[in-house]
């Protein structure tokens, strides 16, 4: 099932919805501590960094792994981590691409496959709220543009579980431009915690200059991904969107095709999009090639093998 993000997650006023969902709110919390206090932290023979994040969806967690795995590749033997959820076969394809990664049912069983196959360093593509798993070094990502939404734990809002529990990472990467108003969110949380910055670069940029798009996108937050080729001065005369992790139909997709022909426009839409559509589909459809670039990613590194 496909669904799309309420409008209210991210509304700074305060909606009724979020008000009526608050019970519900309630026992999810309840849920969490109580499974909190059930489950046992368990240690592997290995270092594990955690990509993780507190605010639902579209916040950059399997690019900043992509990008923390070509950083480090040639330093260390190093796993990528991703529970087999099968909505999630994109961003695992999208892993697979540029990565060495292993996915199973459960975490656990995909860390000890990568110790038996002798990787010194194992990246999680989430799992911060996995609390079976010690981690030695945990990120959390968050988007400049979406922040917090509206504060509130799921359903009433977008997050995942409450903002005390930045008290368990270690390094936060704001996606976007600066937030001083996040950082000062953040920072009330845990006053120790670093922050740095992250941006989407496109690559061979000058491919899409002077061209006119018809784009479309099912990722976490769509419009990331229209205000991209905005800013970058890239021709975008229509666009559709779609929830996250959308299964395009063939007859969607040939819908697409001719509204972009009748329109003349190019049809376009991001790379973990296009790796979710059937490959015998793919004609006339262009992918955007993009690189995350991390702030002082050097120091990252660094922070990382001195682990």
């Amino acid at each position: 099932m496909n669904l799309n993000k309420p409008k209210f997650w991210d509304s700074e006023t305060l909606s009724i919805w979020s008000i009526l969902l608050l019970p519900l709110t309630a026992i999810y919390l309840s849920i969490l501590l109580l499974k909190k206090k059930i489950t046992k932290e368990n240690s592997f023979n290995i270092q594990i960094i955690c990509v993780g994040n507190i605010y639902i969806g579209g916040t950059g967690k399997t690019p900043l792994v992509i990008k923390l795995n070509s950083l480090l590749e040639n330093k260390r033997k190093i796993s990528v981590i991703k529970k087999n959820y099968p909505n999630q076969y994109d961003e695992i394809n999208l892993l697979k691409k540029y990565c060495k990664v292993s996915c199973e049912n459960t975490r656990e069983l995909a860390i000890n496959n990568s110790i038996q196959q002798n990787f010194d360093l194992a990246i999680l593509d989430d799992g911060f709220q996995d609390t079976k798993i010690k981690k030695n070094y945990s990120i959390l990502c968050f988007s400049s543009t979406q922040g917090i939404g509206n504060g509130f734990v799921l359903p009433s809002g977008p997050l995942r579980e409450p903002l005390k529990n930045l008290q368990n990472a270690d390094l936060v990467v704001i996606n976007g431009q600066i937030n001083k108003k996040l950082e000062n969110t953040i920072k009330s949380h845990n006053p120790k915690i670093e922050i740095t910055y992250s941006h989407y670069k496109i690559l061979n940029k000058e491919k899409y200059i002077n061209k006119n798009y018809y784009i479309f996108s099912g990722i976490g937050n769509n419009v990331n991904f229209l205000n991209l080729l905005k800013n970058s001065n890239i021709s975008v005369i229509d666009y559709k969107f779609y929830p996250d992790h959308y299964v395009y139909t063939s007859n969607e997709l040939e819908k697409l095709k001719k509204n972009a022909i009748d329109k003349n426009l190019i049809l376009l839409t991001t790379e973990k999009d296009f790796l979710r559509i059937d490959e015998n589909k793919r004609d006339n459809i262009e992918y955007l090639s993009t690189e995350l670039e991390i702030q002082d990613e050097e120091k990252l590194v660094q922070r990382i093998l001195n682990l």
